[in-house]
């Protein structure tokens, strides 16, 4: 005889009638945890209903390991959080991050960016996303993308311009220099190494100014490079 109802925490409906579920008439009420709400759930057919009542257990036990694991995440980031609030930066950090800061916009400004949707335009993108050619383009490791602030102080993804060719393409190169370098390397860390002299290639050159001229000695250069500490 199939059992006419089980009681359970959750709440779904299913479609083809094997499972109603409703709100029972019971009134809610307190518990140490809060407040309790009781629900029903009919269940059509004795191999169903005994699969379910073998399951709810199950269900409650995952429910409750996921709720502990969530808290556990966000007490962790609350943690990190104040805590960054509260530590107070050293003279030497400011100065390092004042110098860094000042590489990354002589970065930008020499050589200057494009944002992804300047990418979209000037390709005459169709796609209904403004970023879908540039999010292509990253996901397949074509491009080096970088976080920048812009004038209102809002963090956003830039493209440095020098990746790109005079059809405003990726240049070929680049996605031999990322594939060397792989995901280990930061991509402002990529960008400075782009601008700064190398002691690999001739005369100790700049990978950004030997792109075109020199591209297998600059993939070569990023092989090397990346064999040491590319973090």
């Amino acid at each position: 005889m199939a059992r006419p109802e089980a009681r359970a925490s959750f709440g779904s409906s299913d479609p083809l009638g094997v499972l109603m579920f409703r709100a029972s008439p019971t009134r809610a009420e307190r518990s140490p945890a809060g407040r309790t709400h009781a629900y029903e759930l009919e269940v059509v057919g004795d191999e169903l209903s005994q699969r379910l009542e073998a399951i709810l257990p199950l269900l409650g036990q995952l429910l409750q390991e996921k709720a502990e694991a969530t808290r556990a995440r966000k007490l962790t980031d609350l943690v990190e959080f104040m805590t960054a609030q509260m530590v107070v930066p050293s003279v030497v950090d400011i100065r390092m991050a004042q110098r860094l800061a000042e590489r990354h916009a002589r970065v930008l400004n020499e050589f200057g960016h494009f944002s992804a949707e300047q990418l979209a335009d000037l390709h005459h993108s169709r796609a209904s996303s403004r970023t879908a050619l540039a999010d292509n383009w990253k996901r397949r490791r074509l491009v080096l993308a970088l976080r920048h602030r812009d004038a209102e102080g809002v963090e956003r993804e830039v493209f440095p311009a020098f990746q790109f060719g005079e059809d405003h393409k990726p240049l070929p190169i680049m996605s031999s220099i990322l594939a060397a370098f792989g995901p280990n390397k930061s991509p402002w860390k990529l960008a400075l190494w782009f601008t700064s002299a190398n002691g690999w290639l001739p005369g100790s050159a700049r990978p950004v100014d030997l792109l075109h001229t020199a591209p297998e000695a600059v993939v070569e250069a990023a092989r090397r490079d990346a064999q040491g500490r590319a973090t």
